[in-house]
Order: C-alpha cells, then structure tokens, then sequence
C-alpha cells in the first residue's frame, strides 16, 4: 500500500480520498433519504459551487451514485490545495442542503463518519 501512495500524484492521494468520501455520504444519505433526492441535492451543490470550483462540474452524478469522471486525469494538473479546497466547499454545502432537507437527521449521520475524514484531507493537503 505504501508503494501505491509512493507512485500517486499527490493530487491523485486527494482526489481518492474526496472520491471515498463522497461515497460514503451518498450511501449513508440515500438509506435515509432516497437516491433520487440524493442526485438533486449533489447536483444542486455542484452547480452552486462550479463558478469558484470549475472541476467540480466533471463529477459525475447518477441515481446509482456519485464518481469523478474525467477528473481523475484533469486532477493532475492541479494543486492538492486546490483540490481539496473544492471538496471540502462541496462537502459543507451537501450538508447545509441535508441539514434544511432532513432538519438534522441527515447531519447527525454525517457528521461524526466524515468529519473525521475531511480533517484527514486537510493534513494529507498540508504534508505535500
């Protein structure tokens, strides 16, 4: 595993870490919520945030779920920093819509599975 870590773009650590991430917010909130309100709620996150975060626009979002699409190769080009300051915008905004959605519920399932998550993104970012 640590060979793997050696061989990847930092930008690469970042981008599969956001991508596990989404993921998991995906399955805890669809179970709750429904997978098609999930897809309105992710795309409705993205748009807001694509004028400031361009390469979010290329997550591709689907009632099956969430994936980076073409941003996987696009995303070597760009700063971890970067990356992660799009993810972590996306992430607190899928919350606050969650929070206004579900009144809560949605955030008390989020919060303590990803929370520790995106903190972990942040010393990834600030180790490279």
């Amino acid at each position: 595993m640590k060979e793997e870590k050696k061989r990847k773009w930092p930008s690469d650590l970042i981008l599969d870490h956001y991508s596990k991430i989404l993921k998991e917010i995906w399955e805890i909130v669809s179970a709750l919520i429904g997978e098609a309100i999930v897809q309105l709620v992710f795309t409705s996150a993205i748009r807001k945030l694509e004028d400031k975060h361009p390469f979010l626009s290329r997550l591709q979002v689907s009632e099956e779920g969430v994936t980076l699409g073409s941003m996987k190769e696009e995303g070597q080009k760009m700063a971890p920093a970067e990356i992660h300051r799009g993810f972590q915008s996306l992430v607190t905004n899928l919350f606050d819509l969650f929070s206004a959605l579900a009144e809560g519920v949605v955030s008390r399932e989020l919060l303590p599975r990803v929370l520790p998550k995106v903190r972990e993104a942040e010393k990834l970012v600030s180790q490279k």
